[in-house]
């Protein structure tokens, strides 16, 4: 039962992250960021289901996903590093509060970018390892 809802749930991460592709595309960075993290959490959601034949519990951290679903180093590393696109946006917001309003808005589109696209990278190889282990 694990393995096939792990299946059907990594099904629906990747169309989380054509759609974000999409977002990303259009450059709404912050929704695409926000899509790339929900695949994320189905993806890892995913590869722990397929592991314990078990479900996660509903509110668990990304840390913790990964964590559990013994992914190899080095997508692990990256996504526990990945940003947290409102914590950072609003520490930067501070930050440029004291800066010209057009300045402000073009450094907070760049953070956004590169969020959105540090993400895709990250989530892709996820995706990739994901379903080579369940031969997908």
């Amino acid at each position: 039962m694990g393995v096939r809802k792990g299946v059907d749930l990594l099904r629906k991460a990747v169309k989380d992250f054509e759609l974000a592709k999409k977002y990303r595309d259009a450059k709404e960075y912050v929704t695409a960021s926000m899509l790339y993290r929900n695949a994320t959490e189905k993806v890892l959601k995913s590869l722990v289901m397929q592991k314990s034949k078990r479900e996660p519990p509903k509110n668990a951290s990304i840390e913790y996903l990964a964590s559990k679903a013994n992914i190899p180093e080095s997508i692990y590393g990256d996504l526990v590093e990945m940003p947290d696109e409102r914590s950072e946006l609003m520490e930067e917001e501070s930050l440029l509060e004291m800066e010209f309003e057009e300045k402000k808005e073009e450094s907070v589109e760049a953070i956004e970018y590169h969020n959105a696209i540090s993400k895709h990278d990250v989530v892709k190889r996820l995706i990739d390892y994901a379903k080579a282990s369940a031969n997908v």
